[in-house]
């Protein structure tokens, strides 16, 4: 069995390759997603939904999509969620639970990115409508 892309794409992705799909469904503005979450912190947004989860992993699977994934497992062995990393060396987390505040998750690392579409490094969190 050979190596394979998220999404069987065919070719490694960089995550700009990704962003113009996902702006369609999730606004980018000065290279974050979502709305600023009641954080200091700029990189903390919030998505809302009336599923978070089901919008979550759905932003994740567009973002990863051509990455290379793995699966994040607990010390039981329970999949909790994945990474992905990109083409560029943009690294792509997904966690079904935060441990901040148990809202689904997804992080974006460009911080070693060559092609990031103008990203900047973010934790988003999927909240309820």
């Amino acid at each position: 069995m050979g190596l394979g892309y998220k999404g069987d794409t065919g070719h490694h992705h960089s995550v700009s390759e990704n962003l113009p799909d996902l702006k369609k469904d999730y606004p980018l503005r000065n290279g974050y997603f979502g709305s600023k979450a009641d954080s200091k912190d700029d990189r903390v947004r919030h998505i809302s939904s009336p599923d978070p989860a089901t919008t979550a992993k759905d932003f994740y699977d567009r973002i990863a999509n051509g990455g290379i994934e793995s699966d994040i497992v607990d010390k039981n062995g329970n999949i909790k969620g994945a990474t992905t990393k990109m083409a560029d060396g943009t690294v792509v987390t997904w966690r079904e639970v935060s441990s901040s505040d148990g809202t689904p998750a997804v992080d974006i690392n460009i911080k070693k990115s060559t092609d990031s579409g103008g990203l900047k490094v973010q934790k988003i969190h999927f909240v309820k409508e």
